[in-house]
């Protein structure tokens, strides 16, 4: 589980299921982490197997859950990769901004 802070008090938490300082309950925010996860991997996925769309389609929704440098870098390399120079340095500067 990853580290993440309580967005009711900012208490950090390494992996309890409720914030250990104030109780909110974050076990829904942590599926929503893993649900970007998932999709950040299947992106991987689809870039490595050629299929551009795909690999946008993914991180676009990784992003959408979750804004990381990480979906950021893998939408700018499948847009790069599909030719789509304006798409690709949307999801730059995006990537800056993260």
């Amino acid at each position: 589980m990853a580290t993440l802070n309580c967005p009711a008090c900012s208490k950090l938490n390494q992996t309890e299921a409720a914030c250990t300082r104030c109780g909110c309950d974050l076990a829904r925010l942590r599926a929503v982490m893993a649900a970007a996860k998932e999709a950040l991997a299947e992106g991987r996925v689809s870039l490595q197997t050629g299929d551009w769309a795909a690999a946008l389609s993914w991180s676009e929704e990784s992003w959408r859950l979750r804004h990381t440098v990480e979906a950021a870098r893998l939408a700018f390399l499948a847009a790069g990769a599909m030719g789509d120079t304006r798409t690709a340095a949307t999801w730059h500067r995006h990537g800056a901004e993260a």
